[in-house]
């Protein structure tokens, strides 16, 4: 694949089990940065290292850019904006989609709201307490908060937003589903697409980790923002994490492929006997470990509520305990 010499990957380490990030630094005028790691030490130094090696600082960036507002993703922002803070009018912008804007402008609040809704998961499933995670609420909001921070300022991207960059225009498509806000951004005149989470090369997207604060299902949001990406044949992905996706049609075949049967297993798994949903993912995602409960137990809640919507599953919650079978 030939991508333009002024683009640099960035590899960004995490403290999380999908890896190092990547962020793409795009030389030229204005300097823009996509995607920026978690607020970390070590994230930090492989920022400024990457960044050194293009020829550039941090106070160079004028305008960052995020895919999405996870945390791996957005956590140095605020770093970067504050590096900048003596440009005055010209301080780096932080761009992101409306949808995602409170994760960034109030990191805190929301992260801690997010805790709780993982807690609220994990015991509406019907895990028993020796398998649930042994961390108390207050250490897992602590542990979250170290990797952000709010930004006091944030610059609103919607559907059809463009930037101009020395590789082209970046046109925003905003696809839904691995957040409520997540976007790609789309370089036509380069056939190239930073993909964010939406498209990963090897590892699945997690599109139901917004189970709980989406308008709709979110893997339906996914699947239906995955097929959008069917217009882009021949053009390839520069994902969040690992290597880029350069047959683009192929591996969005291969994902709609995979949530179809991710369907038909758990569809397969119903009966007339009541089910938990922890059971459930069990049976759906095999011997996963506890730092997955709560992709699993969103992911298998989203499977269920698709099957509910086709009137091929029902949901009943008893005594607080999500329980499924099959309609017939």
């Amino acid at each position: 694949m030939d991508i333009p010499r002024e683009i640099h990957r960035i590899e960004i380490p995490t403290p999380f089990e999908v890896g190092t990030m990547n962020s793409y630094l795009i030389e030229g005028d204005p300097v823009i940065l996509i995607d920026t790691g978690p607020k970390m030490d070590e994230a930090l130094a492989a920022l400024r290292k990457g960044l050194l090696r293009a020829g550039y600082t941090l106070e160079d960036i004028d305008r960052v850019i995020l895919t999405h507002g996870h945390v791996d993703h957005t956590g140095l922002a605020g770093t970067i904006a504050r590096e900048n803070e003596h440009k005055g009018d010209s301080s780096t912008v932080v761009s992101i989609h409306e949808a995602d804007s409170n994760r960034v402008l109030n990191y805190e609040t929301f992260t801690k709201d997010r805790v709780q809704s993982y807690i609220r998961i994990i015991e509406m499933a019907g895990v028993g307490a020796d398998e649930r995670p042994m961390m108390p609420v207050g250490y897992l909001e602590s542990y979250f908060l170290r990797f952000g921070e709010s930004v006091p300022d944030v610059f609103l991207l919607e559907e059809g937003t463009t930037i101009k960059t020395s590789i082209g225009t970046l046109r925003t498509m905003w696809v839904p589903g691995h957040s409520s806000g997540s976007c790609c951004f789309v370089c036509d005149d380069s056939k190239l697409v930073f993909s964010g989470d939406h498209i990963l090369a090897t590892i699945s997207s997690n599109p139901s980790l917004d189970y709980d604060i989406s308008e709709q299902i979110s893997m339906v949001k996914y699947i239906r923002s995955l097929k959008r990406m069917e217009s882009l044949s021949g053009y390839t992905a520069l994902p969040g994490h690992r290597d880029p996706v350069s047959d683009l049609s192929s591996r969005v075949a291969e994902l709609q492929s995979e949530y179809s049967s991710k369907l038909d297993q758990m569809k397969g798994v119903l009966s007339s006997q009541p089910r938990t949903l922890y059971w459930l993912s069990r049976k759906q995602f095999g011997d996963y470990d506890v730092n997955s409960m709560v992709l699993a137990l969103a992911e298998t809640f989203d499977l269920l509520r698709i099957l509910e919507s086709k009137g091929e599953a029902i949901i009943e919650e008893n005594a607080g305990i999500v329980e499924a079978i099959a309609s017939n």
